[in-house]
This record gives C-alpha cells, structure tokens and sequence, in this order.
C-alpha cells in the first residue's frame, strides 16, 4: 500500500477512536476513554511520520500536490472539530460533577450543623 493509502487509513482509524471517545465520554466508561486517548496518540505519532513518507511520495510523483494537501487539511480540520466537541462535553461533565460535589459537601455540613445543635444520637435499628 502506498503511505497515502497508510496515511488516509490511518486518519480514518483515528476519526473511529475520536467517536468512540465521544460514546465513552456519553456512557462515562472512563477506562475506554483512556484506552481511545492512548490509541489516538499513537496514532498522532504514526500519522507524522506517514505524512513525512506521503509528502515525500508526492513529490516524486509530480501532479496536483495541492489538492491533496488541501484534502488533509480537511481531515485535520474534522478530527480538531471533533475533539473540541469531546472536550466541551468532558468539560460539561467536569463542571456538573463538581456541583454535584459542593451540594454533597453542603449538606453533610449542614447535617453536622443540626447534630451539634440537637446533639448526637445514634440510629439504632431494633430486631424483633
């Protein structure tokens, strides 16, 4: 396979993860979430070094180099989008579980509060 083809196949490996880190983000399935981040920069790591190799087949090959940049422009271009979206939405999540936090702090806070007010006693839970 030519490194276009490596390169291209490459792109659409990593749009498959970027998507399926949306679905995990959407399910909060944390562990697949990491396993997508670490795939996806190894696929940084590979997609470098077949754009370096792709480039260099272009050149020797003559034609429109133009077009074909302009097409993995656009490929960059959707994957950015696409994690700027996962990342709003984790950011989403973040600030909602935070909240969620504060509330719980708040009102274990207020329950100390009304203990000490009323005193200790504990709940007991009788047999019969």
């Amino acid at each position: 396979m030519s490194a276009e083809g490596e390169l291209l196949r490459a792109y659409h490996q990593w749009r498959r993860l970027v998507l399926t880190e949306t679905k995990a983000i959407q399910t909060r399935n944390w562990p697949l979430l990491s396993d997508c981040h670490l795939a996806i920069r190894d696929y940084q790591t590979l997609v470098t070094t077949l754009t370096q190799e792709t480039r260099a087949e272009w050149r020797k090959a003559g034609g429109e180099v133009a077009a074909r940049e302009q097409n993995l422009r656009s490929l960059v271009a959707e994957l950015v989008e696409l994690t700027r979206q996962n990342h709003e939405l984790l950011q989403a999540l973040t600030a909602a579980a935070r909240k969620r936090l504060d509330q719980i702090g708040t009102a274990g806070h207020h329950l100390r509060q009304i203990r000490r007010s009323y005193g200790y006693f504990p709940v007991c839970s009788r047999r019969v």
